[in-house]
């Protein structure tokens, strides 16, 4: 392990967060807007074909071994397990006698399926659907497999058992009316498990509207993005739900939250 490793691994996370921060490693969230079409005005925007494609690329690296994983387009050479979801995950299929399955809303080409199936190997059964935009629906197709399929919307999922888990990984504040998405997977019989993880949340009453600038060795870009108040978005959720736990994410300032249905 390298001085830096060592250093990073004693920091304070506060420390460390403000060191990232003044290095323009970590997105910067800024102003408070009335509305989404207000924030969506002060962005910049991004080329969403120009991220298509570097994540393509680098989901074949890590398909072909090159890479531990891949996140939003880059690389890392070591993995990065997130052990609160794989709880959820490994409760949800302890539920349904050891099989999993999995509705991924905005899972890019598969990255957090990777991340996460070396921990699922002794379930009996593994089925995992990324919804995501028609440009990534069609780029997926080279990596279906008898686990992995892709979809544009949750209507395209056909019921089937077991019962899912609606996975939000970074997707709800990027989304104008993430509330209808939420009621669209508290109407669906098929989906008794959700977990939103990787979404800002705070203790204020309402939600906040910002911008957040993309670290430029990412690329460069702005757009619009919410920042939940935790309040509103359990009441939101309502009677469906019941709150299982709740925790932070591993190696973020945001909140996240995993909840299950009361059945």
């Amino acid at each position: 392990m390298s001085a830096r490793e060592l250093v990073r691994d004693w920091l304070p996370p506060a420390v460390l967060r403000a060191t990232r921060q003044l290095g323009g490693k970590l997105p910067r969230f800024a102003g408070q807007f009335a509305s989404w079409s207000e924030a969506e005005a002060a962005s910049s925007g991004y080329s969403a074909a120009a991220i298509l494609e570097r994540v393509v690329a680098g989901t074949r690296a890590v398909v072909a071994g090159e890479a531990a994983y891949e996140r939003d387009g880059m690389l890392f050479e070591r993995p990065d397990l997130p052990f609160p979801l794989l709880s959820a995950l490994l409760r949800a299929a302890t539920a349904h006698t050891g099989e999993l399955r999995v509705i991924d809303f905005g899972g890019s080409l598969g990255s957090t399926y990777r991340q996460c199936r070396p921990f699922l190997d002794h379930l009996k059964r593994v089925d995992w659907t990324v919804i995501e935009q028609a440009g990534f629906v069609a780029a997926g197709q080279e990596f279906v497999s008898a686990e992995l399929r892709f979809a544009g919307a949750l209507s395209e999922v056909p019921p089937a058992s077991p019962p899912a888990v609606l996975l939000a990984s970074s997707v709800l504040q990027y989304l104008e009316d993430p509330y209808a998405i939420l009621r669209e997977v508290s109407a669906s019989p098929a989906i008794r498990h959700l977990v939103i993880d990787r979404t800002p949340m705070g203790e204020q009453a309402h939600d906040r509207l910002c911008v957040q600038h993309v670290p430029k060795f990412i690329y460069d870009a702005s757009y619009p993005c919410r920042i939940f108040s935790r309040t509103h978005l359990l009441a939101q959720l309502g009677a469906p739900w019941r709150l299982v736990c709740d925790f932070l994410s591993p190696r973020t300032r945001p909140m996240a939250c995993l909840s299950s249905s009361a059945a």
